[in-house]
């Protein structure tokens, strides 16, 4: 039958039947397509959505370990200036000691030079020098300083006792509990 159908017209039943093909094919396509979309616009949603809680949850642990590390650092500044503190307290206040022996001083004594050390132990033996008017004087600021209750020795030199008048002098005093002082 196709035999009868004259070149002309054939050629353009080809036509029309290629243009309703590549239609129906279009068709089709368009339809999956619209079909997909709308099967993937409820997922799109969703994931969107996660997303967007995700981000919120992210941000907000990030602004977490932001204020965790400030506060991390505030508190390792805190720890340090404690540390510091405690070990101030530890050392021993010289201003006591020195007052101390200016006040054992009297008259007759005057102290130009006390040295105090740190050691291991704590403070080291004072030395205290100075002139004294007489022997007498000499002996009684050490026995005035040999009756404080911190003090466990007091070591004049013999040396010191050469002279009667203005004598000078240099005494040691070790304390008892060094660290305490």
């Amino acid at each position: 039958m196709i035999n009868l159908i004259p070149p002309s017209a054939k050629k353009d039943l080809k036509r029309e039947y290629w243009v309703r093909v590549i239609a129906v094919w279009l068709l089709l396509w368009s339809v999956f397509l619209v079909v997909g979309a709308c099967l993937l616009f409820p997922v799109y949603v969703l994931i969107g959505s996660q997303v967007a809680v995700y981000k919120d949850s992210a941000e907000e642990a990030s602004q977490r370990v932001t204020s965790y590390e400030n506060v991390t650092t505030t508190l390792v500044q805190a720890s340090l200036q404690a540390k510091f503190v405690l070990d101030e307290i530890a050392v021993p206040v010289f201003s006591e000691q020195i007052e101390l022996f200016e006040t054992l001083e009297g008259s007759e004594i005057k102290i130009n030079k006390i040295y105090i050390g740190r050691g291991a132990d704590g403070i080291a033996p004072i030395s205290l020098s100075g002139i004294a008017s007489g022997r007498q004087a000499l002996a009684s600021f050490r026995d005035r300083i040999l009756n404080l209750e911190n003090v466990e020795d007091v070591d004049l030199p013999i040396s010191n006792l050469a002279q009667d008048k203005n004598i000078p002098f240099t005494i040691k005093v070790t304390l008892i509990n060094q660290k305490e002082v």
